[in-house]
This record gives C-alpha cells, sequence and structure tokens, in this order.
C-alpha cells in the first residue's frame, strides 16, 4: 500500500489522467449543487480533459463544508475553471511510502522471529548404536 499526498500542480494544467483535487469557490459549491450536491467545497478526481476555460473530471470522491466524504464511482463533471479557487495534484509520498513499508517489514521480521522461538528445540541427531 503507498502513501499519496496532495501538492500543487508542477505545470500551469493538469494532464489527463493525473489525480486532483480541486477546492471549489462558494460560487462554484452554489452553482454545482444539481450535479454534485449542495455545500460542496472539495472534488476530487482523475482528469479526463484540461482546457483553458474548464475541467472535466471523473469524480472518485466529494467532502461537502463539514468534512463529510462521500465515494463516487468515476462519473464525469464538469468545472469551469471560475469555480476553482485551488488545485492539487495527488503524488508519491516517498517519505510516507518508506515508513509504511519499513513498518511492514519490521513487524514481518518480528513475527517471523516469534515464530522460530516455539519451533521444537534440541533435535540433534540420532546416531545408530550398536552398528558393527
Amino acid at each position: 500500500m503507498a502513501c499519496y499526498t496532495y501538492r500543487p500542480l508542477s505545470g500551469p494544467m493538469p494532464a489527463a489522467g493525473d489525480r486532483v483535487q480541486i477546492a471549489l469557490t462558494d460560487a462554484g459549491s452554489d452553482a454545482l449543487t444539481s450535479r454534485i450536491g449542495p455545500n460542496i467545497a472539495l472534488v476530487e478526481g482523475n482528469v479526463v480533459k484540461a482546457d483553458s476555460t474548464s475541467l472535466t473530471l471523473a469524480v472518485r470522491e466529494i467532502e461537502n463544508r463539514r468534512g463529510q466524504r462521500d465515494d463516487w464511482l468515476g462519473e464525469t463533471v464538469v468545472v469551469p475553471n471560475q469555480y476553482v479557487r485551488d488545485i492539487q495534484q495527488r503524488r508519491l509520498s516517498v517519505g510516507g511510502t518508506g515508513l509504511l513499508g519499513g513498518a511492514i517489514a519490521a513487524g514481518l521480521v518480528a513475527a517471523t522471529a516469534a515464530m522460530g522461538s516455539g519451533s521444537a528445540q534440541g533435535g540433534g541427531s540420532t546416531a545408530s548404536a550398536g552398528k558393527q
């Protein structure tokens, strides 16, 4: 499992396929109510198309102003640029992923050591006696 974080865009416009999180303006939240629901603050999804007037997203998740999140199944929503307060791109968090990987590895080592200490003890070889 990888860890991700949202960071400012690396360029002026996201590319198709990029996973982004859009913070809506108040006017944008109001204008898009019929498409995404009332009082939505954040829209997260994959960019289908981006141009100078709007972003088309395959929406994966929305968050309302209370912080409640709802999953979506990739429904397409067009967000006019005038309604975008901020946009950030999802990126792999190298530090977070490294820490998670280290913790998993340490857990596996500890589990292996614990199972190894419970194995049979004193399993010396038995030599045949009385052979001539």
